[in-house]
């Protein structure tokens, strides 16, 4: 409502605003008495006058009417100005800026991976679900004080609210295969159904269901106004029984009979030597006298896990390679995902100056198989496997008030955390058919039997605490506030697999090398160039279980003692301080000067346990050649690097407290009567510098 003496009175209703944009009315006010209302519905600007910042909003409908598939809300930014994707939306970039310049709010809270956010920026740990956002915006370029200090890309939701009516819809999406063809390489290599005469295909099942409804929340007795306290709520699931084509590398069957088959250099007949033979006819110890044959006999254990690989194949397709002792396998490999995401909204008018909100997610992921790892049965029916779950949850609760005429206020505690779990079947038993090994068959050519080597887990809750005052003075718009961060990290993380690896191969340096290298000579391959020779070694080793390397991991746990193939677990935390200052001033009526001041304090990483080291001095890190002397190796005349313990509570490094932020940026609407810039520009509030 707009009063002035000597006009009428103007009532502006249902007024645009927009999350983290500022909003401007131009009202022209008529001459009259007091009591005569002038009633202006609808009312708001197209471009954006009073800041600086470049920032693109998107609203309402416009997020459930705009086509695309995921229905994750981040994915909407992607039809905004400024955004670039190369291969999947989690790939995006905005302006070409690194993945740590974004910064992304669900209601006033950061809601990426602290852990990932400088290589995975552009990713949720809360998804911001369709339904469940009112609004998104995307500020590119020059950003108020207020959010400066947490990325030059500012991306932030707004989740919706209930109103003084009931409001609500039922919803379900659903995504089938069954009109789609075949994938051609599917079609070539996968052997038809014996009942349609098809080929199997990786089946694309999605399903979406939801539910939102929100409205006043009404009690007898206690609440009976409409306007006191309003609900949200929103759940939506996530149904997709995954299937995905997958190709491995085995060996062709005369392979496991000893069988190598090459072409001579210069020809075009292929030749076939038998190792086994060959070995059986070397001497494999010449310091005792007479023949002492080299093993000529397959590994029971490797003979046990080949055979096993090779009667997976039937369930999918062999083809040809360039390489007449490998096979391409194909075929196809099932899992599935659940997920459930409700949100809840719920706030309430206290008084007619102070409202208080609260907005909570949980949000659960389940697997059957990771396919996003690459964790899936690396051959049909075998044992190792691992899945990828988490929960996760959010809560961000703020007191908004009006402070007189001219002053609000908003305090935001805000709460991001959950357990994300990474392979959690990954066990002992599941290398039962390697001998409760990580054996290393690949060095032969073919497809390693192991997906996963260890379980994994991490958690990095977030603690946000901010407080932010507005203040409207004259022609000043003034905003004053500061926040708390409290990152803490806990992971367990194997640097090792929970089995020891074997690397098989025949050992070419070490002590003269292996004495089953005399097999693989011009003799017994003639024709044989250096790659074909390699290549029999590789069989060869594979075949007789001829090791190289048995990898273990020896990790000090909390205590400090040292356990085989343990766990690495990681305990830390992060503080941070910010306070800030910025001015909204309205120079002239086209005229918008805005400039700010923000102060960052970013505490150093500390440990929480034993499990950091760190170098004794900076100069050491550089090694025996000293510092700065990257590439001059043989000045060895400083202490090679070494290391120290980050003692639990220790600092990893000293605070930088030299972290001030100006900003400064004018929005200047052109006000050309006439001439060519009057063209250009056009009338008052048609376009903004």
């Amino acid at each position: 409502t707009i009063k002035a003496a000597g006009f009428k009175q103007v009532v502006v209703t249902d007024v645009k605003v927009d999350v983290a944009k500022a909003s401007t009315i131009n009202v022209q006010l008529e001459i009259g008495t007091p009591n005569e209302t002038v009633t202006i519905v609808g009312s708001g600007e197209l471009l954006q006058t009073q800041s600086a910042n470049v920032a693109s909003t998107i609203t309402g409908r416009q997020i459930t009417d705009l086509p695309y598939a995921s229905r994750n809300a981040l994915d909407v930014v992607l039809f905004l100005p400024g955004t670039a994707t190369v291969g999947r939306p989690r790939s995006s970039s905005v302006n070409g800026l690194p993945k740590g310049a974004l910064n992304i709010t669900l209601d006033g809270v950061q809601v990426q991976d602290p852990l990932l956010k400088n290589s995975d920026g552009f990713f949720t740990y809360i998804q911001p679900k369709t339904d469940a956002i009112e609004e998104v915006t995307l500020s590119t370029a020059t950003p108020g004080a207020e959010s400066a200090g947490a990325g030059a890309v500012q991306i932030k939701f707004a989740t919706r609210q209930g109103t003084s009516e009931f409001h609500g819809s039922a919803y379900i999406y659903h995504r089938n295969s069954f009109f789609n063809s075949n994938y051609w390489f599917n079609n070539r290599d996968l052997p038809e159904d014996p009942v349609d005469h098809k080929a199997p295909r990786a089946r694309v099942l999605l399903t979406q269901p939801g539910v939102r409804f929100g409205g006043p929340i009404l009690i007898p007795g206690l609440l009976k106004s409409r306007e006191r306290a309003f609900f949200f709520v929103n759940y939506e699931e996530y149904r997709l029984p995954e299937a995905t084509a997958r190709q491995r590398t085995v060996f062709a069957t005369p392979v496991l009979g000893g069988n190598f088959t090459y072409i001579p250099t210069g020809s075009s007949t292929p030749v076939v030597r038998n190792l086994f033979t060959l070995a059986a006819g070397t001497d494999c110890n010449p310091t005792v006298a007479g023949i002492q044959p080299c093993p000529s006999t397959i590994d029971p254990t490797v003979g046990s896990l080949l055979n096993e690989i090779q009667g997976s194949t039937s369930a999918g397709g062999l083809n040809l390679t360039s390489d007449p002792n490998l096979l391409q396998f194909s075929f196809i490999n099932t899992g599935g995902q659940t997920r459930r995401f409700p949100t809840v909204n719920l706030s309430w008018n206290i008084t007619r100056n102070h409202q208080l909100t609260n907005v909570w997610n949980y949000q659960q992921f389940t697997s059957v198989v990771d396919f996003l790892n690459n964790a899936d049965p690396r051959f049909p029916g075998f044992p190792n496997f691992g899945s990828q779950g988490s929960n996760r949850f959010s809560n961000s609760t703020a007191l908004i008030s009006k402070l007189g005429n001219s002053i609000s206020n908003e305090a935001r505690f805000a709460l991001v955390g959950g357990t994300s779990v990474f392979f959690p079947e990954t066990s002992l038993a599941q290398f039962a058919n390697q001998g409760g090994f990580n054996l290393g068959i690949n060095a032969g050519g073919v497809s390693s039997a192991t997906s996963a080597t260890s379980p994994q887990r991490r958690n990095s809750p977030v603690q946000t605490f901010s407080d932010t005052l507005n203040w409207t003075k004259g022609n000043h718009t003034w905003s004053f506030g500061g926040n708390y961060t409290k990152t803490n990290l806990f992971s367990v993380f194997p640097p090792g697999s929970i089995v020891r690896g074997i690397t098989f191969g025949i050992d070419q340096t070490s002590q003269g090398g292996d004495p089953a290298n005399a097999i693989f000579n011009a003799t017994n391959f003639p024709g044989a160039n250096s790659t074909q020779l390699t290549n029999a070694r590789g069989i060869y080793a594979t075949l007789i279980g001829r090791m190289t390397a048995v990898a273990g991991t020896a990790v000090a746990d909390e205590d400090l003692n040292y356990t085989l193939n343990g766990d690495g677990i990681e305990r830390a935390g992060q503080n941070s301080w910010a306070v800030f200052a910025q001015d909204q001033w309205r120079f002239r009526s086209n005229v918008t000067v805005n400039f700010g001041l923000r102060y960052e304090l970013q505490g150093p990483y500390f440990a929480k346990n034993n499990a950091y080291t760190v170098p004794l001095s900076f100069e050491n890190i550089f090694g025996c050649s000293g510092a700065f002397n990257f590439f001059n190796p043989g000045n060895c005349t400083n202490p090679v690097t070494q290391v120290r313990r980050l003692e639990p509570g220790s600092k990893a490094y000293n605070t930088d407290k030299n972290n001030f932020a100006p900003n400064f940026g004018i929005a200047y609407s052109p006000d050309f009567k006439s001439g060519f810039l009057h063209r250009i520009f056009g009338d008052t509030g048609q376009s903004v510098i």
